[in-house]
């Protein structure tokens, strides 16, 4: 009797074993699957996810608005602002050139940014208006 009360707790305690190990391993698989969809769409944002720890924050919003600016509002952009734009692109598209830069080097993106918002904006206006 003892022999099968044994066996039958050493049968319990291992299908609690296997049912924990098959929750983590469905967890590392939605934990894989999460990662997989932020890299994609941080990457639709223009942003490359192998730089977020290691780039001040500045420039990874710099980043994100000159690629937005650069395919949704090219338009409303002039010759000097667009090779503003692609100029830092570049320069944090390359890792050498990427480490160097200072947050500072995003102001004159976000101007840019900010001066299209702003005419963005005022289109906006006249539509509503009108």
């Amino acid at each position: 009797m003892t022999a099968h009360i044994s066996q039958r707790f050493c049968l319990v305690l291992l299908n609690i074993c296997m049912n924990k190990q098959e929750q983590q391993h469905q967890i590392r698989r939605q934990e894989q699957a999460d990662t997989v969809a932020t890299n994609d769409w941080l990457a639709e944002q223009g942003v490359d996810a192998n730089t977020f720890g290691s780039v001040h924050i500045r420039l990874i919003q710099a980043q994100r608005q000159a690629h937005q600016l650069l395919t949704h509002h090219g338009n409303l952009l002039s010759k000097s602002q667009q090779g503003t734009l692609h100029d830092f692109l570049q320069q944090m598209a390359r890792k050498h050139t990427r480490s160097k830069l200072k947050p500072a080097a995003a102001a004159p993106v976000l101007n840019i940014s900010s001066k299209v918002n702003r005419l963005l904006f005022r289109q906006l206006r006249q539509t509503t208006q009108a």
